[in-house]
């Protein structure tokens, strides 16, 4: 009887080879991404629009820009808790489907109060697939390509949130895109249709998964089921080489498959509670505050202040517009004399500033946002074992802070807005500070470690776009202090995190 040597599971996952299958999962693990930034962030380019229609006041548009990552917040555990229990593929699939579902939900409504709640249903489930697909990918890849090619499905999102400006084009802009649905009696205009089209990546990337993909190897080999593994792996195999003789028939049952095979059937609060305690004890408590706080400023700055930012950009547009001369002014000023000339009251309490169309600048800025986005994480892509994590998060976080400062002052709205575009950049450090969070923790906690700090950070986009909304009309100057001081308190508090000066490429596990 011949001898079957028995591989570890890394060992099985880099003998399937590096091909068409990896590169077909990563880039669609990129379209996955870019679903979860268009669903989280289209919404920021009809508020504008839809003002008028449903009667939103400035505090309207804050809770509609952040009720999707409220979703976020309250739903990041219980899918990752599901993810770790049912299984990765078992988990997104349906939540992308209910993603669009609630997506088109929203072009149905008639009222903010409806729309703020299906957009909350919306990021309750877009969360699923946004926090699992990481791992997901990762879990398909061995140590040595593991770190690329996140990195890689992150520049393919960037790409991917092309999506949003190029359907804003299309259909915010145009007469013509729009009927009239008797029965519901109102008329299902650009705006409406614009979020169908947000809502169609979702769709397709679903079908993709469900056909062309299996679950992740490292989950079935978790659940005691060895032979779906080798089943997964051999397909795989087949399909990057078109060869059947795959050579691994036994995987080994090391240390770590027996704990993740006896948690399993672990209670959600159980698993909950294991899982998260140690985090807020010692040696780990400073760790996690520190990754939390780093997240919670970048949040606010990346995603509480992007709410606004097209909003902003098309007042800047129509100044540039109205004044032939380019008289210098701050923003603020802008934003005061646009909604002076523009407002007229509804009632005492709900100003209407009736815009119908976005300037074709602000599609522009909204563009050269996501390029630079990409731009940025390929010089990370290259530059991070050179220069190391710590350059990276400090610069970063000091180029924003100081952009942040600079929107008080510039008289310049050409200038202006480009400043705004590196305030917004602070979204960068994602990545960034989430690899150096991993490293700070033991297998068992990392995880979690990274749920916790991402949950903060979502808590900081809610608490930047209502603040924002809130503070932008009346204490316009006063709204960019808040990032200032975030940041580049974050860029001096990098400097104690431990062993962040190490070399990456020496710290896969």
């Amino acid at each position: 009887m011949a001898l079957i040597i028995s591989y570890t599971l890394e060992e099985a996952i880099a003998a399937t080879k590096f091909g068409k299958f990896n590169c077909f999962l990563i880039a669609l693990s990129g379209l996955i991404l870019g679903c979860g930034c268009i669903e989280s962030f289209c919404i920021s380019l009809i508020i504008p629009i839809i003002q008028c229609e449903l009667e939103m006041t400035n505090f309207h548009k804050g809770l509609l820009g952040s009720v999707g990552f409220i979703g976020i917040i309250l739903s990041s555990q219980f899918w990752g808790f599901l993810a770790d229990t049912r299984g990765r593929k078992k988990i997104m699939v349906p939540a992308l489907f209910l993603a669009s579902f609630f997506s088109f939900c929203s072009t149905l409504a008639t009222n903010f109060w409806l729309l703020a709640i299906f957009r909350f249903l919306n990021g309750f489930c877009i969360c699923a697939p946004q926090g699992i697909i990481y791992a997901f990918l990762g879990e398909f890849h061995s140590i040595k390509e593991r770190s690329r090619v996140l990195v890689i499905a992150s520049v393919i999102y960037g790409v991917f949130c092309f999506i949003e400006p190029i359907n804003g084009f299309i259909f915010l802009n145009q007469d013509t895109w729009s009927f009239y649905i008797p029965y519901l009696n109102f008329n299902y205009n650009g705006w409406r249709i614009f979020l169908f089209m947000c809502s169609m990546p979702c769709i397709f990337a679903a079908l993709l998964m469900i056909f062309f993909v299996p679950e992740s190897p490292k989950f079935t080999f978790s659940q005691g089921d060895e032979e779906k593994t080798l089943k997964i792996l051999q397909r795989i195999y087949k399909f990057n080489t078109g060869r059947n003789d795959y050579c691994v028939e036994s995987i080994t049952k090391d240390k770590e498959f027996e704990d993740a095979n006896n948690a399993k059937h672990s209670s959600f609060f159980k698993f909950m509670l294991s899982q998260t305690f140690p985090l807020f004890k010692s040696p780990h408590l400073k760790n996690t505050l520190t990754a939390c706080y780093l997240q919670f400023g970048i949040c606010v700055a990346a995603n509480g202040y992007y709410t606004f930012f097209p909003e902003i950009a098309n007042k800047v547009s129509l100044w540039l517009e109205s004044d032939p001369i380019n008289t210098k002014e701050t923003v603020c000023n802008i934003i005061s004399i646009i909604d002076s000339n523009l407002t007229f009251v509804v009632s005492e309490s709900v100003p209407k500033v009736c815009v119908t169309k976005l300037e074709m600048e602000t599609f522009t800025d909204v563009s050269i946002y996501a390029f630079l986005y990409i731009l940025g994480w390929l010089l990370i892509s290259i530059i991070i074992n050179m220069v190391g994590k710590l350059a990276i998060i400090v610069f970063v976080m000091y180029s924003c802070g100081i952009a942040s400062i600079a929107m008080m002052f510039v008289e310049i709205p050409h200038i202006s807005m480009y400043i705004y575009l590196i305030l917004l950049m602070a979204g960068l450090n994602m990545s960034v500070v989430n690899t150096s969070t991993i490293e700070l923790f033991p297998t068992n906690l990392r995880a979690m470690a990274v749920s916790i700090s991402m949950m903060v950070g979502r808590i900081g986009s809610v608490i930047g776009s209502n603040f924002v909304g809130l503070a932008i009309k009346n204490y316009c100057t006063y709204t960019w202090i808040p990032p200032a001081v975030l940041l580049i308190s974050g860029g001096f508090l990098a400097f104690t995190i431990p062993n962040i000066t190490k070399n990456s490429n020496k710290n896969d596990v």
